[in-house]
């Protein structure tokens, strides 16, 4: 399950994968670590092995790999201080993008644990935000909007859950106050029609 939906955010996003690389002819340092990601392999060290190569391209082909196989701490090394480290560094607003979907796939991964999500969700929403901000011709605006929708779906839910959970436990207008922020702040959410309803029926004399 984890695996599936890691590949499913990312599965959009090869477009620039491997396609920022130098033309100049490869190190063997370059080769080596070429061969390791031939064989989707990354691991908490493969930064140590990338970063000393200033080689943007590589750095964006190998953090694109750790995000498939959900090494999000690896990606985060890889591209934080992307465009400080290069200059004139090409296709940045694909760093900055991949390093958005770190937080959307926490966010996805925390599925079941509603705090976490919440806490993941709202990360990802900012880092969102700002990538379509700074970006605004990118290429990967258009998957903006469908993630920012499941953001919006997912932690309302997690909202809901969290305010029947206060309830259940007998703290009955703790829960309905959260149930209604939810109708409040997610108002196009099905979480949103789901506490409208509880509350209407809780109402009715």
């Amino acid at each position: 399950m984890r695996l599936t939906l890691i590949m499913l955010v990312v599965a959009i996003v090869t477009g620039c994968a491997t396609g920022t690389a130098r033309n100049s002819a490869p190190s063997k340092e370059v080769v080596d670590v070429k061969a390791k990601l031939s064989m989707g392999s990354c691991d908490p060290m493969l930064a140590d092995q990338v970063l000393p190569l200033d080689n943007p391209g590589l750095e964006q082909e190998a953090a694109f790999l750790c995000l498939q196989n959900g090494q999000l701490g690896t990606v985060e090394r890889l591209l934080e201080g992307y465009k400080d480290r290069h200059a004139d560094a090409p296709n940045p607003d694909y760093s900055d993008y991949l390093l958005a979907l770190t937080d959307f796939v926490r966010f996805e991964l925390a599925e079941g644990d509603a705090v976490a999500q919440l806490t993941a969700g709202r990360r990802a929403h900012d880092r969102l935000v700002t990538f379509v901000r700074a970006y605004p011709e990118s290429a990967y605006r258009p998957e903006v909007a469908p993630r920012l929708e499941t953001l919006h779906e997912g932690m309302a839910r997690a909202e809901y859950r969290l305010a029947i959970g206060e309830i259940e436990k007998g703290k009955r207008e703790l829960g309905a106050s959260r149930l209604r922020y939810v109708a409040r702040e997610y108002p196009r959410s099905a979480a949103a029609a789901d506490a409208k309803r509880w509350l209407e029926q809780r109402s009715t004399p």
